[in-house]
């Protein structure tokens, strides 16, 4: 009898044993099936006629059509297209090499770093030519996902002239100061300009970068502790709390666990640069 019982309870634990075993199994088979069909991205490129665009840019005074004509062909907003006309000719071809690259078919490579997670870059060393940036400027990319969830990466332009940009990227990784060709190899981006004064973004960037840089990286930071830490981040929530210190509330999401998601469609921001999404849903 007491063989019966203890032959049970080990049917029973090897039973368990399976069930946790088959849960375990069916869950990492679901989180890569999600995985493999968020793989299927692609950098998206004009499916119309490219222009030519060059007696545009000499005309004295662009309309309202002008610039959406420009924006069609470029990927730039009438914020990104008056920083270059103010640089005169080099600025003139700025625009004309933005078309260019604009055009391009890319090939996007998937690039596995971790279980699960991947960040998907253009292939090769192939790069989006990016428009002038200005200091306080915000730069977002859907580009990471875990499994099927496209959590995306975001920075904060600390040196415009360098293409210097802050970013908290992964575990074990502190925040630090990147470039900006970091994101220009992604399948997609965005360049955000706050609507606030140049001064104002300009002390956004120095006190983020005084705040944050080398600073633990959490992903999780909003779900499990309070967003109102500054002694660890990700890359959304030192933006919105670097804003937010002023005044600036970036999160349209409204929720504790801050996305680049969120930071791209904030009221509080305008689009500079477009490129690799649909330019009329952008991030929606």
């Amino acid at each position: 009898m007491k063989r019966v019982k203890k032959l049970s309870k080990k049917i029973i634990a090897a039973i368990v044993a399976g069930a946790i075993a088959a849960v375990i199994l069916i869950t990492a088979l679901g989180l890569e099936i999600a995985f493999i069909c968020a793989d299927k991205i692609v950098c998206i490129t004009p499916d119309y006629e490219k222009i030519n665009i060059s007696a545009l840019l000499e005309k004295q005074t662009l309309s309202g059509d002008d610039y959406e004509l420009l924006y069609r062909q470029t990927g730039l907003t009438k914020i990104g297209v008056d920083r270059a006309l103010e640089r005169g000719s080099t600025g003139k071809q700025r625009i004309l090499d933005i078309q260019t690259d604009y055009f391009k078919e890319r090939k996007v490579k998937n690039d596995k770093f971790a279980p699960f997670v991947c960040t998907d870059r253009l292939e090769g060393k192939s790069h989006m030519q990016n428009i002038y940036l200005e200091k306080g400027d915000i730069i977002v990319t859907s580009s990471t996902h875990i499994s099927g969830v496209r959590i995306g990466h975001s920075g904060l332009v600390t040196n415009a002239a360098s293409g210097t940009v802050l970013q908290a990227m992964a575990y074990g990784q502190p925040t630090f100061e990147g470039s900006i060709s970091g994101f220009t190899s992604r399948v997609n981006f965005m360049i955000l300009k706050p609507k606030i004064d140049a001064k104002t973004r300009s002390e956004v960037a120095d006190y983020a970068l005084e705040t944050f840089k080398g600073v633990a990286y959490d992903g999780l930071l909003g779900l499990f502790l309070t967003n109102d830490r500054t002694d660890r981040t990700q890359c959304a929530h030192m933006i919105w709390k670097s804003f937010y210190d002023f005044g600036i509330d970036l999160n349209s999401g409204g929720g504790m666990l801050i996305t680049p998601r969120d930071i791209a469609n904030s009221p509080h921001v305008e689009l500079v640069q477009v490129f690799g999404f649909d330019p009329d849903k952008l991030w929606k």
